[in-house]
């Protein structure tokens, strides 16, 4: 299925653009194939179908202003408002059909690890796309990703493993990248006990000086028994005298 959009002429600049996003239109510019760049404008609702179906990797046919042939091209870029996220400019790409072009393609991930369910792993996405050369009507629209392939925990699936036309499209990210994988589950230890050294030698050194408390008590004791014997040794002699 062909993938049209009609843009149309705009004056409108600088803060005048917030009465088109309003009126519920989208500024945006046209740029490429050696063409000055032309500032144009579409309905919000218009772009926003058609960018779900096209996304930034399909070819799409512009009707611009002033022209009665369509021109192919990309969506370059979209910027969003940050709370809203309704699509505030839009940058168009014209290119050559005939001419490879490099781009960015997305990741889409389907299925589910046996992996995951059996080891309670977690399932770990590295990349999220990955960068290819080709003709701009055989840059694939995204790249499926099964994960059901990992089975185990020792299995992963990298670059070199994506399903895609080689002959047609270049991958240019290394295919040993790590695309996906299953990790195992965190095991939090609970720490042993520990007695620390400092804390054997004060209980050491209470000891003993418990001990040598009691060897002062009993010789405090032997003291005062001394000195009662003593006293009355005293006494006695007194009486005698």
């Amino acid at each position: 299925m062909d993938l049209e959009l009609t843009l149309d002429p705009r004056e409108a600049q600088g803060k005048a653009n917030k009465r088109l996003r309003r009126d519920g239109l989208v500024p945006g510019v046209v740029y490429g194939k050696g063409e000055e760049s032309t500032n144009v404008q579409v309905e919000a609702k218009t772009f926003e179908t058609l960018y779900r179906a096209a996304g930034k990797t399909s070819v799409v046919k512009f009707r611009l202003p002033g022209s009665s042939r369509a021109t192919s091209g990309f969506i370059k870029s979209v910027q969003r408002h940050p709370l809203s996220g309704q699509a505030i400019h839009v940058d168009y790409l014209l290119v050559n059909l005939k001419q490879e072009m490099e781009v960015d393609v997305p990741l889409v991930f389907t299925g589910d690890s046996p992996a995951v369910e059996e080891t309670g792993g977690t399932l770990l996405h590295n990349l999220s796309s990955i960068h290819v050369k080709a003709l701009p009507t055989d840059i694939p629209h995204e790249v499926t990703v099964d994960v059901s392939v990992l089975k185990s925990l020792d299995v992963a699936i990298h670059v070199r493993d994506l399903s895609l036309n080689r002959d047609l499209v270049h991958v240019l990210t290394d295919g040993d990248t790590l695309v996906a994988t299953v990790v195992p589950p965190r095991v939090e230890e609970e720490p042993e006990p520990v007695v620390a050294e400092g804390e054997e030698l004060e209980g050491a050194e209470g000891e003993g000086a418990e001990g040598e408390g009691a060897a002062e008590g009993a010789e405090g004791e032997g003291a005062a028994e001394g000195g009662a014997g003593a006293g009355g040794e005293g006494s006695g002699d007194s009486s005698e005298s």
